[in-house]
This record gives structure tokens, sequence and C-alpha cells, in this order.
């Protein structure tokens, strides 16, 4: 049995690997196609804001089919949406087509192939050590980043961007439905525990979106995104105006996604062992310290400064999606999918706010400083709702808590 749920993790690893992987990689783009097709950053940032809205709206309606009819019936055809946008991608000329491809498709195609259908799958495997569970499944957004990111920059080196884009959505179009077809779905779905009783409605009651535990788990997911994107999106560009090679950049933007698989476990292990309060605040902390290193990188440039953030800023990034899933899993039971969908909205919104205004900012001031303020003050805020709501520091409800009590 213990088999059988490492090997649901490991399968929602390869999506989340093959998926954020691929939609992450938008960063190594940036330069040559604004280039090539003489666009300002600030209009290539807004498809990234496009592509990250799009996966928001889409993962609640994910979360909700993933609930009601099973991962293959989610998990399949968002990889054919998701090798469409790429292939769209491939032929673009114009924004609009850009919008379409790169921006709605893909953004479809990663919601329907990421955690709100892995957060429920995990969730029916695993009961103890759930944070670290849902921490082996988003490592794969760790190896996804630091494999591709810089793949697409070699490919686009050697045969440009338009080649690069036709190679990733050809490759999902044949290889992924090819290989979940074959999976041993009755299997999958079944679970180890017996799922909650699922409530008749597609989508979450209301009463829950006003709840102060998912807005709160909203808003932090939100400003997660935010400190991080707003840093990520202008990375490659960044160094390669400190006078880095494009390669070379590429190199650190993905091994800052290959570290973040360090802090996605460790935080998973330490939280389930002494909390989210005390782990989280170092974790955000250790984030806003990555950012004013990669800011002071433009007064010194160097080898040390350089590791220094890559480090720091690499291995917190993505540290806080497990605990935040592994929260919606024990204090949502009867709708993990479609609530993490839901919050997932927010992470949509806040990478397209971080993204976007990183490349507005960009083009207002002429440097990247404002955008470095905007991450930093975003740390202090995704990290206030486990200081300030109790139930989401503690994983448990007040009305859970005075139960036990009278009992």
């Amino acid at each position: 049995m213990a088999g059988a749920g490492l090997a649901v993790i490991a399968l929602c690893f390869g999506m989340n690997m093959l998926a954020r992987g691929l939609g992450e990689s938008f960063a190594v783009f940036l330069l040559p196609v604004t280039e090539d097709l003489g666009w300002s950053r600030s209009a290539f940032s807004s498809i990234y804001a496009v592509y990250m809205i799009a996966q928001g709206l889409a993962a609640p309606l994910a979360g909700a089919l993933f609930d009601r009819h099973g991962a293959r019936a989610v998990w399949i055809p968002a990889l054919m949406l998701f090798g469409a946008g790429l292939l769209v991608a491939s032929v673009m000329t114009q924004w609009w087509m850009a919008v379409i491809g790169p921006g709605v498709m893909v953004g479809f195609g990663v919601a329907g192939t990421g955690m709100a259908v892995g957060a429920g799958l995990i969730a029916r495997w695993f009961r103890g050590e759930l944070t670290m569970a849902m921490a082996g499944a988003y490592a794969g957004l760790s190896v996804g980043m630091i494999t591709v990111a810089p793949l697409a920059a070699a490919i686009i080196e050697a045969e440009g961007w338009r080649f690069a884009y036709r190679l990733m959505g050809g490759t999902l179009l044949v290889a992924g439905p090819v290989l979940l077809v074959a999976l041993p779905w009755a299997r999958i779905g079944a679970g180890r525990w017996p799922s909650a009783p699922r409530s008749r409605s597609l989508f979450p009651p209301r009463r829950i979106l006003l709840e102060k535990e998912f807005l709160g788990l909203f808003v932090a997911l939100m400003m997660t995104a935010v400190c991080t994107w707003s840093v990520l999106l202008q990375l490659v560009a960044y160094l390669t105006e400190l006078g880095y090679s494009p390669l070379s950049a590429a190199t650190a933007y993905g091994v800052v996604g290959g570290l973040s698989i360090v802090g996605i476990l460790a935080t998973g292990w330490l939280a389930d062992r002494f909390g989210r309060r005390p782990v989280l605040t170092a974790s955000f902390t250790m984030s806003a310290l990555g950012v004013a290193v990669l800011w002071a990188l433009q007064l010194a440039p160097g080898f040390a400064l350089l590791v220094g953030f890559v480090a720091i800023f690499g291995c917190n990034m993505g540290s806080r999606g497990p605990v935040v899933t592994a929260l919606v899993a024990r204090l949502y039971p009867q709708n993990v999918g479609a609530v993490f969908g839901m919050i997932t909205i927010g992470l949509g919104i806040g990478s397209a706010v971080g993204g976007f205004a990183s490349g507005l900012l960009h083009d207002l001031t002429g440097g990247y400083g404002a955008s470095f303020v905007l991450a930093m003050v975003s740390a202090g805020l995704g990290l206030a709702p486990f200081w300030l709501v109790r139930s989401i520091a503690t994983g448990r409800r007040d009305e859970d808590r005075a139960a036990e009590d009278g009992a």
C-alpha cells in the first residue's frame, strides 16, 4: 500500500515537472521574442499575466472536475491543450496570437496538469505526513525548472525560439496522452483512505469563500507569487544586462528553480514536526533576503553574490506551496481539488501582478529596483496570515478545537 502511495506521488511529481517546467520557461523566451518581434518588456510581460490569470481561473474547474471524474479526465485533455498552445506560440507574429497560445491555452493546460488535481489525488492516499507527501509532488516543479529552462535556452541559441516552442508543443501532443492512457487509473483513483462525503455542487459553497481560513490562504499564495515572479520573470534579462551570457543567465534561472526542491522538502518535513508559523517565518524572511542580495549584485557583479542569491532565494522558492496544499486537505476534506483550485486563483493573480508589474516598472524606471522592493514587501504580506489567523497556523478550525475540548 505504501508503495502505491509513493507511486502516486511520483506520478504527480512527473506531471509537475512536465507542466511547470515547460510553463515556467517563459522567462527564457523574453529576450529572444521581444528582440525578434520588436515588443516592449511590458507587452511581453502582459502575456505572462494572461497566462497566469488563465491558469488561476481554470484551476477551480480542474479541481472540481477531478473531484467528480478523476485525474485522467482532466490530465489528458489538459496536456493536449497545453501542447497546442505551445505550437501556436511557435508561429505567433501578433500580440493577440500570443494571448491565445502561450497565454490562454497554455494557462489552461498548466492548470489542468498541476496541483489542483495532484492535491486531491495525494489526499486520497495520505493522512499522516501529508505535508511531506505534498512536498514530494511539488519537487517536480524544481526539477522541471532546472532541466527545462537551460535546455530551452540551448535550443533557442542553436535553432531559434520558434523551433523551441514547436519542439515543446509537439512533445506534449505526442508523448503525454500516450503515457497517461496506459496507467492503471482505477487503482490510482481508489486511494488508501475512504473519501469524505463530497459536496453535491461542482464548486465549493459560497460560505467557504468568505471564511477567514480560505481568505488567509488565498492571500498567502497570492503574495508569495508576487514575490517570486516580480523577480524571476526579469531575472534572465537582468543578469544578461549585467554582462552574463544568455546561457549562463538561463542556467542561473534554472538552478534557482532546481534548488527549490531543498526548501520544498525541508519545509514540508519541518512544518509537520515544528509547526507552520516558525518555519514559514524563516522561509519568507530568507526570500526577502535573497532579493536584497540580487539587488546588490548590480553594485558588485561577481560570482559570490550570484551564488548567494541563487542559494538563498532558490532554497526558499516554492516552499510555501506544500504547506498551503496540505492545509486545504485538512481544512476542506470534502472538496480538496475544488477549494485548492479556488485558492490557486490567488496564485494566478499574484503571478500576473508580479510578472506584469516587473515589466512595467522596468519600462517606467529603466531599472529593476522597484520590482525588488515590490518582492520584499510581498514576502511580508504573504507571511501575515500565518500570524493573524490561528486556524491557519494550527491546521485546525476553532470549532474543531472546541469539540475536542468538550470531549
